[in-house]
């Protein structure tokens, strides 16, 4: 096969394969189940290009479509495939109680947060029981710019990885309280160095607050990041301090589990 039509067969798999991981994050994103022409409109791909990739994805069982009402949702290969990723992923079991702990000393939810691919990717959570809910989805990533936890990760990245994100284009604004200066964001890191917690006061979303501290391994390792968030009717600047300290502890307290010690 020429090298050309070979590169182009290449890149059109590529495509197909990151349309397909789109729906389904997108039907992991509504949590219903979902008709063709609305899935058409939400994802912006022809109903015909869609077809053809939900009825691989089926093949797969990676999507399920009801026989009767036609409509599509996740498939059981999901199930499968979280079940062996929890396997591999023994953090989050072990930091879960001090989420639970956390999330009931503060009344608002907590989140395990980690670094993947210069992005802060929640992968557990303990809701509140709060009517009002901060909810960063599980699965869901953000800039670390912008995120209480993302700037602790970014914090305790070595210096080539900091200057390496810094150097990756300009930060994306969210709201006006998003820190898109790049030195104020290296003068935001070094204070977090110091103080030891983050803070997210409407970067991400005006209304919410977030507080995060680090989690340590036994080789001193950053390794993710925990946190509360919050509406700022509950969240209140005058409380930052107070609830730091929470996070802080519960956090360290959750690192020793990791076997981190200081000495």
């Amino acid at each position: 096969m020429p090298r050309k039509k070979k590169e182009k067969e290449t890149q059109s798999r590529v495509r197909s394969l990151d349309k397909a991981l789109n729906i389904i994050e997108l039907l992991a994103q509504i949590k219903e189940d979902i008709d063709l022409a609305t899935l058409s409109r939400q994802i912006k791909l022809p109903k015909s290009t869609l077809l053809r990739l939900l009825t691989t994805l089926k093949y797969h069982n990676f999507v399920y479509q009801d026989e009767e009402s036609r409509r599509f949702q996740l498939g059981w290969a999901l199930i499968y495939l979280g079940k062996a990723a929890e396997k591999v992923f023994s953090l989050p079991k072990i930091i879960r109680p001090y989420l639970e702990k956390l999330a009931e000393e503060t009344g608002e939810t907590a989140s395990l947060v980690q670094l993947s691919n210069y992005r802060a990717v929640y992968v557990d959570q303990v809701l509140t029981n709060s009517v009002i809910k901060g909810i960063p989805q599980i699965g869901y990533s953000l800039g670390l710019h912008y995120t209480a936890s993302g700037k602790i990760l970014l914090s305790y990245l070595s210096e080539d990885r900091l200057n390496r994100f810094f150097e990756d284009g300009e930060l994306e604004r969210k709201t006006p309280k998003t820190i898109t200066d790049k030195e104020k964001l290296r003068e935001e890191i070094e204070k977090i160095k110091r103080h030891g917690y983050a803070v997210d006061d409407e970067e991400t979303e005006i209304g919410g607050r977030c507080v995060s501290a680090p989690v340590f391994d036994k080789d001193k390792r950053m390794v993710a990041a925990i946190s509360i968030t919050g509406p700022t009717s509950r969240i209140k600047q005058k409380d930052l301090t107070a609830l730091a300290s929470i996070v802080k502890r519960i956090a360290h307290e959750a690192s020793t589990a990791l076997g981190y010690s200081e000495s």
